[in-house]
């Protein structure tokens, strides 16, 4: 018990918490908005969001072009001012441009008729993409607060931020519906960005060239290649259920029923995600020294399992009680979908951290192969229980490609640190 204290209070110290009161605050907006929506609207419009979402969030994670990664790994390594500031600015840049590309490209897709035939469909989407490059940007700048360790800082600001923004999503979304929800999620992440930005200005300007900036430079290009090779196949595997669900389950309003079962899934992976950020730049700083490396990987995923464990218990009692009192028989249709995800979920709780393993050590290749497998051993079963059995198909099989991720990851893992 002692010792379990004291690890809550060192996690404190070190602005873990104020890392998880962020993300859920950060997260509120989409997750909150959504909920409101899915009170407001029926199934099938849920499902639309949901589209909508997915791919915005696709592109989001591609727009990056790999420099959140390279931000998390270069700047730990380094305590010179000078080079963090370099990296930063150049890592503005990157992805900027980088940003820009997939947000012309995604629209292209919108435009082919590739996102969606539905028409409503695709000039929502086309509406909502622009707010691609400034979540990227606001990204970028996030994981660069994380990587210097400053958490409290961030975390306070983000919070405040966000609080005041869901305010404003949520009563646009109530009198305007789809329309409000779209207008004012863009608006709040320019101006989030915007506050972001101005509250790093004095780091923005490049004062003093490093004599290494050449280096620098190359091994944040160098890394992201790297990871957007990785987070292209990755984003591929982790998308695919919900792609041929979208493209497979002709019922809309069962479509929906599954949609919304996914919100709330995913809205409790903000834990893992949460401990994800706060680790990776904590490992990177042991990566030099292989024994301690593992000995603190093993330490923060015995703790997050137990987490994990008690979080699915929990959701598996309350959620489904909780689902019938907000929105009544509504979405009855979804709690079995629902239920059997929860499995899925804890299942994918259990290798979370796994991935950590290859962030820290630059190991990026092997999460391509990984997530490359997963993706082919996964997909022919996806496409056949979608097909079969509908939505109830579609969460058998998130709980199958998770089952198949733990095993594959375990191996790669297996695998670096034998040849580490």
């Amino acid at each position: 018990m002692e010792r379990l204290t004291l690890l809550f209070l060192k996690l404190k110290e070190r602005g873990f918490f104020h890392l998880i009161i962020s993300n859920y605050s950060v997260q509120f907006i989409v997750f909150g908005s959504s909920l409101l929506v899915a009170k407001i609207m029926s199934p099938t419009d849920v499902g639309i969001i949901k589209t909508i979402e997915t791919f915005a969030n696709m592109a989001i994670v591609l727009g990056g072009g790999g420099v959140i990664f390279a931000i998390l790994k270069v700047i730990p390594e380094h305590k010179d001012n000078a080079i963090r500031r370099l990296s930063l600015i150049f890592s503005l840049k990157y992805a900027t441009i980088f940003s820009l590309v997939v947000f012309v490209f995604f629209n292209l897709l919108a435009y082919s008729g590739f996102v969606s035939e539905d028409e409503t469909l695709v000039y929502w989407f086309q509406q909502y993409s622009f707010l691609i490059v400034p979540s990227v940007l606001t990204m970028v700048l996030i994981r660069y607060y994380q990587a210097i360790d400053r958490f409290k800082r961030i975390s306070t600001v983000v919070f405040y931020l966000k609080l005041l923004s869901a305010v404003f999503v949520l009563s646009f979304t109530y009198f305007f519906f789809i329309r409000g929800y779209v207008l004012s999620m863009v608006i709040s992440t320019v101006l989030a960005t915007l506050i972001l930005l101005y509250d790093l200005r004095k780091e923005l300007v490049d004062k003093t060239i490093s004599e290494r900036h050449i280096e620098i430079r190359q091994k944040i290009i160098g890394l992201s290649k790297t990871a957007f090779t990785a987070q292209v196949i990755d984003q591929l595997k982790l998308q695919s259920g919900f792609l041929i669900a979208n493209y497979v389950i002709l019922d809309r309003e069962i479509f929906g029923f599954y949609a919304f079962a996914l919100i709330l899934t995913q809205g409790i992976n903000i834990v893992a995600s949460s401990v994800q950020q706060f680790i990776i730049p904590k490992m990177s700083e042991t990566s030099g020294n292989l024994t301690l490396f593992f000995q603190k990987y093993k330490m923060f995923e015995k703790r997050f399992n137990i987490i994990a464990v008690a979080i699915f218990i929990g959701a598996q009692l309350f959620l489904p009680l909780a689902v019938s009192l907000v929105f009544g028989d509504k979405y009855d249709g979804a709690i079995l979908i629902l239920r059997i995800m929860l499995v899925g979920w804890l299942i994918e709780a259990l290798y979370a951290l796994k991935g950590v393993i290859f962030l820290s050590l630059g190991k990026m290749k092997y999460i391509s192969y990984a997530s490359f497998t997963i993706f082919l051993i996964s997909v022919p079963v996806i496409y056949y229980l979608d097909v079969k059995y509908a939505a109830i198909g579609a969460a058998c099989a998130y709980v199958f490609q998770n089952l198949v991720s733990l095993g594959v990851l375990h191996y790669f893992v297996h695998k670096v640190s034998k040849h580490s």
